[in-house]
């Protein structure tokens, strides 16, 4: 078996899935590409191959918010490598439109919540057992700065990345006695294809191109742009990394200063 360490990461097709893929390759750790859709989970590995032939790979459909499909990804995953050193939950989802509470349908609620926050409770659950006792090994999860704080008519996601932040806390004090680190990253506005498309949709809605609703949203940003999803990736692995050995049951802020803890 490789010595390589074995990182699991959800959501991997997305803008920064790819790229918290991308950062464990380079640094010489096989990789589960974990997502919902075959077809795009391919074209990470195809780029990722482009640029990287020797890496070891594992893509796996896998829907986080279903019991029987993290199962059978922890039975691939063992035969594949026997074990997960860094399980990056990045998959996530956001709500199709804001919605008052009053009128938000359950359905959207169950929705959001499934994956981001429920998902996240299952994928650990099913997965962490994968995770050696006492070897460096850790859980990352995705939660967002509007887990920090409530915004009006998006409860169904603010709530689910609070959930998120809450259930980091509870999971590494259940395992800081065997030596597995447990934490999260909160980012900011990041440009991300769903951020632009984002955007875009807000300029339609205003009369106004795209640029001017960009400006006005980076100028909200103290530090004037969105983030790269490299900064997420690079926060995702350092927090997996013994560089942050002392750290556990913490949500790292990567937000351009947005809102300060």
């Amino acid at each position: 078996m490789s010595e390589s360490r074995v990182a699991f990461v959800t959501g991997a097709s997305g803008g920064i899935g790819r790229e918290t893929v991308r950062k464990f390759v380079a640094a010489g750790d096989r990789v589960v590409l974990a997502d919902l859709f075959l077809e795009a989970i391919e074209s990470v590995q195809a780029d990722i191959l482009a640029d990287y032939p020797d890496a070891e790979l594992l893509p796996l459909v896998v829907d986080q918010s279903s019991e029987e499909s993290l199962r059978d990804a922890a039975a691939a995953v063992k035969e594949w490598a026997g074990r997960i050193d860094t399980l990056a939950l990045v998959a996530g989802t956001v709500q199709t439109e804001g919605a008052p509470v009053l009128s938000l349908s359950t359905e959207e609620w169950d929705r959001v919540h499934n994956t981001n926050l429920r998902g996240v409770f299952l994928a650990s659950r099913e997965l962490v057992p994968l995770l050696p006792e006492n070897s460096g090994a850790s859980v990352v999860a995705i939660a967002s700065f509007w887990g920090r704080q409530g915004h009006a008519f998006y409860s169904s996601y603010c709530t689910s990345k609070a959930g998120v932040i809450s259930f980091v806390q509870c999971l590494a004090s259940e395992l800081a006695e065997v030596g597995i680190r447990v934490n999260a990253v909160a980012p900011g506005n990041i440009n991300t294809p769903m951020h632009q498309k984002a955007l875009a949709g807000e300029a339609a809605e205003r009369g106004i191109t795209f640029e001017e609703m960009r400006d006005i949203e980076w100028g909200k940003i103290p530090l004037k742009v969105a983030g790269d999803p490299k900064a997420i990736a690079d926060a995702v692995y350092f927090l997996s990394t013994g560089d942050a050995a002392y750290i556990t049951g913490a949500t790292l802020d990567v937000n351009g200063g947005v809102i300060f803890v």
